[in-house]
């Protein structure tokens, strides 16, 4: 049996370490920080199927997670609309999701070694690069989140938006709240007593937001940020195999970041294990795992870059939020376009 190399132990590189532990293959997992931690993230995952779960064997991992049904879509001065998920998505941090799979991951028999960084630029055979996103150097985008234990509570899931950036809050385990943006960088600097994006969202004019939000809640640590994000196509060097985030990143309004790199882990198994078994080469292994995302994933990103650019059109943006309001808007064909 051939070992499988892993860099970065975010949720694609530690379900995919799961997932093969399963079956036996002898896998390593390099990870640069440790757990747990939080990270920007939407922290709603929708579209994920039982069927992915239950392959990857994550069942138990998402069993207090929230349960929500119920999307609101607001602009700075109004609620828009309010739609129904064709199917319950799911609230769960990753502060909560990372370590419950790591542990998982160590008590099938993984090597996890945190705090190692690995050189993504050497990829021999048997390696797989899941360490995340790859920089931009002049992305005007930052992400900024933090939990809340308090919120006067609307819907499930509400998104918010505005000509300079837009944000979702949803529920998550234990009665918290994610609040996670996506902002124009504006050059705002943080104050110690508060998480950096309640400046944020005053200089987008969320005020009727700010004022449902108990800054006094906000729970300790939870605060983080992140720069460099660019949601057009990545250039994935040659001969690497990268799953999650390394391939590219799908804009977070989809709520479909944290599923895709469950999928991720999911379409690849079936080759990696091939390729452990001896029964598949590199090449072809490597290969099939790019046809398969391919057809995967290609119309969603196509679909959902596209719909980035026309939400963060401030030109475009009157436009946006007039047709949202009208009882024709699509959403459920946009929904099932980027799933």
């Amino acid at each position: 049996m051939q070992a499988i190399s892993i860099i970065g132990g975010g949720l694609a590189g530690l379900s995919l370490g799961v997932a093969l532990r399963r079956h036996a293959v002898p896998v390593v997992l390099k990870e640069a920080g440790d757990y747990p931690r939080h990270r920007v993230c939407g922290e709603f995952i929708s579209g994920l199927r039982p069927e992915t779960v239950e392959l990857l064997g994550l069942e138990d991992c998402f069993a207090d997670a929230a349960v929500l049904r119920e999307v609101a879509w607001y602009d700075v001065r109004r609620q828009l609309r309010t739609d129904r998920l064709p199917a319950a998505a799911i609230g769960l941090s990753r502060w909560a999701l990372d370590q419950r799979i790591a542990d998982r991951f160590r008590e099938l028999g993984g090597v996890l070694e945190t705090g190692t960084r690995q050189d993504r630029k050497t990829m021999p055979p048997g390696r797989v690069d899941c360490a995340g996103r790859r920089p931009a150097s002049k992305s005007p985008w930052l992400g900024l989140k933090c939990h809340v234990q308090r919120f006067k509570e609307g819907a499930d899931l509400e998104m918010h938006m505005s000509p300079h950036g837009y944000v979702g809050i949803s529920r998550i385990e234990n009665g918290c709240f994610n609040l996670c943006g996506l902002f124009r960088k504006a050059g705002l600097k943080p104050v110690p007593e508060q998480p950096l994006i309640f400046d944020y969202l005053k200089q987008c004019g969320f005020e009727a937001l700010l004022q449902r939000l108990d800054r006094e809640s906000v729970v300790a640590g939870s605060a983080c940020s992140v720069a460099g994000m660019s949601y057009q196509s990545a250039g994935v060097p040659g001969g690497q195999t990268c799953l999650g985030d390394a391939h590219g990143l799908i804009p977070p309004f989809t709520g479909n970041g944290m599923t895709m790199a469950l999928e991720h882990a999911a379409l690849a198994l079936d080759p990696l294990l091939r390729f452990a078994r001896s029964g598949m080469t590199w090449e072809d292994c490597q290969r099939e795992i790019e046809i398969r995302r391919r057809h995967q994933f290609g119309r969603r990103l196509r679909v959902a870059r596209g719909l980035h650019r026309v939400l963060t059109s401030e030109k475009l943006f009157k436009m946006t939020t007039g047709m949202a309001r009208s009882p024709l808007f699509p959403f459920q064909s946009f929904y099932y376009l980027t799933r």
